[in-house]
C-alpha cells in the first residue's frame, strides 16, 4: 500500500484501496476474461458512458473535449479529456485506461493547464511496472504493482479489510503539510475532560506511546459503551511530517468491533502493527 506494507491473516479480506500519487487517482486492476481486447473495450464504452451523463459547465457546450490513443504506454492506453465539474468551467478532467498486459490501470487526473496535467499523467503511466520483486526507494504500490517515482507532492492511500469477528482494519495514510501537534492520546483525555457526549463510558484498555516501522506514534485501545452496547476500539497514529513521502500522516485503527475475545483480537492487533514497514527495507 503506497509506500508501505503490512502482513495480515489470510481470513482478512481487502474490501477496498485507493491510492493518489502527484494529485492523479491510480487504481491497477487484473483483465477478467481471456479476450483482453473485448474486456478492454466493454470498460471503455463503460467509462464514455458514464462521462456522458456528467452535467457540463454552463458556459461550456460539450462535456467530452476529445479522446485520444497515448503513445508509448503498454500495450495500449486509452484517454479522455471532459469537464468534470459543473461549477468548474476551467476545470479539465482526464481519465485513461492504460493495459500493461497482465494488468490494467485507470488514472484520473484534474487540473486547468492542460500541459501540465498531460506531462504528470504522463509521466506516472510511463513508469508503472507489474509485481512487487525488486522494490525500490522509489516504489509507490498498487494493488498488483508499483509506480516507480520518488515522492514529489500529493501522495495517499487508504485500505479496509474484513477479518475475523467482524473486525474491519482501515489503513489512512496522506502527506501532511502541517504536522498535528495532538495526538490520539491527549485527544481522548480532552474529550473525556469536556463530557464529549453523556450516556456514554469509555474505559481505556490500553494507552501509550508506540513505535510502528520506526515511527514514534502513539496506541490507543477503549472499550465504549453507549445506547448500542459495548464496542471494542483499536488506533494507532503517526502524526508524520511535512512534506513526506517517508513520512506520512498514518492512522491504523479497527472500529467499532464487538466487545468480547478481547485478547485474541489485541494478539491479532499486535501483530498487524509489528509487521507494519516500509515497502523497501531503507
Amino acid at each position: 500500500m503506497g509506500r508501505f506494507a503490512i502482513d495480515l491473516p489470510e481470513d482478512f479480506k481487502l474490501e477496498i484501496q485507493s491510492q493518489k500519487l502527484c494529485y492523479a487517482e491510480v487504481s491497477d486492476f487484473k483483465w477478467k476474461e481471456k479476450d483482453r481486447d473485448k474486456e478492454r473495450n466493454a470498460l471503455w464504452a463503460q467509462k464514455i458512458e458514464k462521462i456522458k451523463k456528467l452535467t457540463p459547465p454552463k458556459i461550456r457546450k460539450q462535456i467530452i473535449i476529445e479522446e485520444k490513443v497515448l503513445k508509448g504506454i503498454g500495450h495500449e492506453a486509452r484517454a479522455i479529456a471532459y469537464y468534470g465539474n459543473q461549477y468548474a468551467p476551467n476545470c479539465t478532467y482526464w481519465t485513461i485506461l492504460a493495459d500493461y498486459g497482465t494488468v490494467g490501470m485507470w488514472l484520473t487526473l484534474d487540473g486547468e493547464d492542460d500541459g501540465l496535467s498531460i506531462k504528470n499523467f504522463t509521466n506516472i503511466l510511463k513508469h508503472y511496472q507489474y509485481g512487487f520483486n525488486d522494490l525500490t526507494e522509489d516504489s509507490f504500490c498498487l494493488n498488483y504493482g508499483r509506480i516507480e517515482l520518488p515522492y514529489l507532492e500529493q501522495e495517499s492511500t487508504y485500505a479496509r479489510f474484513a477479518g475475523p469477528m467482524e473486525m474491519k482494519l482501515e489503513i489512512d495514510m496522506s502527506e501532511t503539510h502541517e504536522v498535528e501537534k495532538v495526538g490520539i492520546l491527549e485527544s481522548l483525555a480532552a474529550a473525556l475532560a469536556t463530557n464529549f457526549a453523556p450516556g456514554i463510558d469509555v474505559e481505556k484498555i490500553r494507552g501509550h506511546k508506540r513505535t510502528v516501522a520506526g515511527l514514534k506514534g502513539e496506541e490507543l485501545v477503549t472499550r465504549i459503551t453507549a445506547d448500542m452496547g459495548p464496542k471494542l476500539y483499536f488506533g494507532w497514529k503517526y502524526n508524520g511530517k511535512e512534506d513526506s513521502g517517508e513520512h506520512p500522516e498514518i492512522r491504523i485503527s479497527i472500529q467499532q468491533a464487538p466487545d468480547g475475545n478481547l485478547d485474541e483480537k489485541i494478539k491479532i492487533w499486535d501483530a498487524a502493527l509489528d509487521s507494519f514497514r516500509p515497502a523497501y527495507k531503507r
